[in-house]
C-alpha cells in the first residue's frame, strides 16, 4: 500500500480534480457546525480555502488524520475502479423472468420493480 502522499503524487491528471473537489467538501464539511445549515456565502469560505492551500497536497496535509484516510480510502478506491478489468458482458440474466411473462407485460413489470424498491 502507498503512503497516501504517494498516492497524491501519482493521481491521473483527470482524477486529480475529482479528489480536488471531493477534499474540498470534507473540509467544508468539518468546518460546519452539526446542523447547520450551508449559507449561499459558502463559496467565500472555498475560495478562502483555496487561497490559503495552493496545492492538493497542503489541503490535504491540513486535514486531521482520520480525514486524511477517508481521502486515501477514496483515492485508493478510485484507481482500484479504473484498474478493474471490464468484461464483455454475459447477459447470463437473460429469461430470468420468463416464468412471470404471461402474469405482467413488461411495462406492469417496470411498475412493479418500482415498487418493491420504494418500498425498501
Amino acid at each position: 500500500m502507498n503512503s497516501l502522499e504517494e498516492l497524491i503524487q501519482g493521481l491521473p491528471p483527470d482524477l486529480e480534480q475529482e479528489v480536488e473537489d471531493f477534499v474540498r467538501f470534507l473540509s467544508e464539511k468539518r468546518a460546519r457546525k452539526p446542523g447547520q445549515i450551508p449559507e449561499p456565502d459558502r463559496a467565500g469560505a472555498l475560495r478562502d480555502c483555496r487561497e490559503q492551500y495552493t496545492t492538493l497536497p497542503e489541503l490535504v496535509q491540513s486535514l486531521p488524520s482520520d480525514v486524511q484516510q477517508q481521502v486515501q480510502d477514496y483515492i485508493e478506491f478510485l484507481l482500484e475502479k479504473r484498474l478493474k478489468p471490464r468484461g464483455k458482458p454475459t447477459f447470463e440474466w437473460a429469461g430470468a423472468l420468463k416464468d412471470l411473462r404471461d402474469q405482467y407485460t413488461s411495462v406492469e413489470l417496470q411498475h412493479r420493480i418500482s415498487d418493491w424498491r420504494i418500498q425498501e
